[in-house]
């Protein structure tokens, strides 16, 4: 199994310029590194490629390379998570895909009808047929704590700590597992699938914001480095922690505050680079 986080920033687009660099994390300053937008892709022993979320997915690569991807599910429907769910949906049209389906939960499902597809910021395509007949896409609910096939995964839903319907998924290609924890607080329920997932292998957390800015973390369901040192007491022995969605304009700060809480008992994950959970 093998886990990408999708690129959601072009290299050299800082008013700095390309030789920009960001001393506080030692990276460049022309955004490579940063995360505004969240997708994953995620490979196993004859599963996938299925794809978590849509912030950046119809972004990356050209249609022919979109298509390859097998499935789709959502962890929940705020924007970061669903920007470019249109353009990926267009993509796959273009090969003669419909129904794109899209999975998610069916207070996801209800956001995107009401706010997204609806007219007014992009076309209702469950209304729009192909001249066959055919709906141009489906969104499909997921059940909520009974395993369901997806792209040659298991995958099990879970909800999390976060102000609107938002899921964790564990995703089980029958070999090797892994766990999203998707954007949520602190979460007893992550632990509990955790604890019954014997072939896990990695959870992936968030990070957004620092602890100076906890209020506003807990007030919008999200970890800062205090909270998720805390969380880390519960994961595992011998799964790994990779990390995701630190906001960008902190993401220096987030860095350095997890380097005192944690040490090396965490790992960032680097956009575009994929991660080996296991063979």
């Amino acid at each position: 199994m093998r886990l990408r986080l999708l690129p959601s920033s072009f290299p050299g687009s800082s008013p700095a310029g390309p030789e920009a660099v960001d001393s506080a994390v030692g990276a460049p300053a022309s955004g490579v590194a940063a995360q505004p937008l969240t997708s994953f892709l995620v490979e196993g022993a004859g599963a996938g490629p299925l794809a978590v979320d849509a912030g950046s997915l119809g972004l990356v690569g050209e249609p022919a390379e979109m298509g390859r991807i097998a499935g789709l599910v959502l962890t929940h429907a705020h924007i970061d998570h669903v920007a470019s769910l249109p353009m990926w949906v267009e993509a796959l049209l273009s090969l003669d895909r419909a129904p794109v389906r899209v999975h998610a939960s069916a207070g996801a499902i209800e956001a995107l009808r009401a706010h997204l597809f609806s007219g007014p910021l992009f076309p209702d395509f469950e209304a729009l047929r192909e001249a066959d007949g055919r709906p141009l896409m489906e969104l499909v609910p997921f059940p909520e704590g009974a395993p369901f096939e997806l792209a040659g995964f298991q995958v099990s839903a879970f909800p999390v700590a976060h102000p609107v319907p938002t899921h964790g998924l564990l995703v089980d290609d029958g070999e090797h597992a892994l766990l999203f924890g998707a954007d949520s607080g602190p979460c007893e329920a992550l632990w509990q699938v955790a604890a019954s997932a014997p072939r896990l292998r990695a959870v992936v957390l968030e990070a957004s914001f620092p602890e100076r800015m906890q209020a506003i973390a807990d007030g919008s369901g999200h970890l800062t480095p205090a909270t998720l040192a805390t969380e880390l007491e519960r994961v595992p022995d011998g799964v790994r922690v990779l990390l995701a969605h630190l906001k960008p304009a902190y993401r220096g700060e987030i860095i350095a505050e997890l380097s005192r809480r944690v040490g090396d008992a965490v790992e960032f994950l680097e956009p575009g680079a994929w991660v080996d959970l296991g063979q």
